[in-house]
């Protein structure tokens, strides 16, 4: 696919009425993906559709008559047959060149026997799907008589010791290579998002100072019958935000974090929409918009228990059972706290030493009063290499059951107290107002000006995530991440509008364009989710959900007009003159 659209792919698509029939050409592929022949055909009708939500991204069916002297035959020494795979682009014509012009479509493989040839007519009719079927157990990907084990880490057999941790991306790799054949793939590390440059400027430091920040945090089994798709998405979701599927140009199998497109040049412009629009249609799904995330995690079973242990000099000491004379990495330690904590405190065990209590998120010291006088609290002893000497600290897992909360919000203060669950008065809809009411101790809030799904402009609207693959979110601070991106979903993919345009073969999903609705009065950027190509009526249908920039990314670029037009005065003038400083050089173009 092209980085953008030219002027002669604009001709192309403007011009299709009085322009031939397009053509499909059809590369025939072996098993080593080397082609072996090619079919051009006339198109008489068929759909395609890529979908960046679904496992599986690009199918196709469709009826075209190829150009062939002789017919066609389906047997196992033809060009098409199950043993072989195809790889299809569209063919418009171009009437200044006086030819088609071709735009890839993508490789597939065959959903049915192997599509039906009618001698006839000379009619062929192929249903295909993207090569994720040959990991889901429909053509292939289904493991044999064993289980599949991933251990966490190797370790010393005499001492116990973590010798090395197992990363999630290793174990995509040797899914794909031993499991599926797959030698051609790109896959990004999975792991923690304060590890990834695109959320933390100083993540190559955090990444030196946390080892196991890429590992797989508990063992990992896959009974026999399981495909090697449902091993591959285990290990994709152990974090949230990732996407995977199959390269439409190199059929390269790509694992990746799902750009959000903050920073994102506009692919496609309103002035070309406007061109070649037909129809427009604008959804919001009011029974799918969710302003509220909660995420209950697993019950965390802890390796020591003790409810000996006291406060003083902003340390909390404590005698545990049975624990050795050494921090040990990796051990869950769970006491009973006698009071509140102050900031930058830390913990004792057994007087082996003082260590800080961290957030497992981004190795800061947990805030004042985060911890609760007679709560039981766990803790996970971390070790990390600094200047070559073993650092260790206790993080914070949180409460018996991994708990955490995200909240849309358009950052502005209601000034309404109301009274608390526990006696006491609170601001409606600030941090402490969501902890109290919905006794939790992490509620995180992201603050999107714009969007017209905050709680502020439609109260509360929660949707509560439990049991199954969340059971494997380990600590509040992966909860609150993972609540995080579900929120994300529930507040962007439900603000929806489909348009349908002239046939555009070059779209893609995940790319930015810049569209101003019929009942809009300014342009509004959106992201597209998914495309319906329509060969028979040529036409192409949209559908994009709104791009709302975080209050996050409007600071972290200040002054960039490209980020503040998405404002208007009166959304901004919610927020301090402070606030907006740094800002204000660029604020005379909104």
């Amino acid at each position: 696919m092209a980085d953008r659209i030219t002027r002669e792919d604009l001709l192309i698509v403007l011009q299709h009425a009085a322009n031939p029939r397009p053509r499909l050409k059809i590369e025939v592929l072996d098993a080593s993906q080397k082609v072996i022949g090619i079919l051009e055909c006339g198109l008489l009708s068929g759909k395609m559709t890529i979908n960046s939500e679904g496992d599986i991204r690009r199918t196709a069916s469709f009826v075209a008559q190829p150009t062939l002297t002789e017919k066609l035959k389906l047997t196992q020494d033809s060009l098409l047959w199950l043993n072989k795979d195809i790889r299809i682009s569209l063919g418009l014509y171009y009437p200044r060149g006086r030819q088609h012009k071709y735009y890839p479509l993508g490789c597939y493989v065959y959903t049915d026997t192997s599509g039906t040839y009618d001698a006839v007519t000379n009619s062929l009719n192929v249903n295909c799907s993207d090569f994720i079927k040959k990991l889901d157990g429909t053509k292939n990907g289904q493991l044999g008589a064993s289980i599949i084990s991933f251990p966490a880490y190797k370790e010393n057999e005499e001492t116990g010791e973590v010798i090395e941790h197992n990363t999630i991306r290793g174990a995509v790799e040797e899914t794909l290579e031993k499991l599926a054949g797959v030698t051609k793939h790109s896959v990004d590390d999975i792991g923690s998002y304060k590890a990834m440059p695109e959320y933390n400027d100083d993540w190559e430091s955090y990444r030196a100072e946390n080892p196991a920040w890429n590992a797989i945090p508990f063992d990992q089994e896959f009974a026999a019958g399981s495909s090697v798709l449902s091993v591959l998405t285990a290990f994709r979701d152990l974090y949230p935000g990732y996407e995977m599927f199959f390269d439409m140009e190199t059929n390269a199998f790509i694992c990746r974090l799902k750009s959000l497109c903050y920073e994102d040049a506009v692919f496609l412009d309103n002035r070309f929409i406007e061109r070649v629009l037909i129809a427009e249609n604008t959804t919001v799904d009011m029974t799918k918009v969710r302003n509220i995330c909660e995420v209950w995690g697993k019950l965390i079973e802890a390796d020591y228990y003790s409810e000996e242990c006291t406060y003083s000099g902003n340390t909390y000491a404590s005698a545990v059972a049975g624990y050795g004379d050494g921090y040990f990495n990796g051990d869950v330690i769970a006491l009973k706290i006698p009071a509140a904590n102050q900031a930058d405190c830390r913990l004792n065990i057994n007087g082996l030493g003082s260590i800080p209590i961290l957030n497992e998120a981004d190795e800061e010291p947990i805030e004042a009063d985060e911890l609760k006088e007679n709560q039981v609290y766990s803790f996970r002893i971390g070790r990390k290499r600094i200047e070559k000497q073993d650092v260790f600290s206790a993080y914070l897992l949180g409460q018996w059951q991994v708990h955490a909360i995200n909240v849309l919000t358009d950052g502005s203060r209601s000034r309404e107290f109301v009274t608390a669950p526990d006696g006491e008065t609170c601001e409606r809809y600030s941090k402490e107002y969501f902890q109290k009411f919905y006794h939790c101790e992490r509620v995180d809030m992201t603050v999107i000006p714009n969007s017209p799904f905050t709680v502020e402009k439609l109260g509360e609207i929660p949707e509560v995530k439990v049991s199954g693959e969340f059971e494997n979110i380990t600590s509040d601070d992966l909860a609150a991440d993972r609540a995080r991106w579900e929120n994300w979903k529930n507040c962007r993919l439900t603000d929806q509008i489909t348009i349908t345009t002239a046939l555009l073969p070059f779209l893609e999903v995940n790319k930015k364009v810049s569209y101003r609705r019929s009942d809009a009065d300014r342009e509004h950027q959106y992201i597209i989710s998914s495309v319906s190509h329509d060969f028979a009526g040529y036409t192409t249908t949209i559908t994009m959900y709104r791009f709302y920039p975080l209050y996050e990314t409007l600071f972290r670029d200040a002054g960039t007009h490209e980020v503040l037009r998405e404002y208007t005065h009166g959304e901004l003038s919610r927020y301090t003159h402070e606030e907006l400083a740094a800002v204000t050089s660029r604020e005379a173009e909104l």
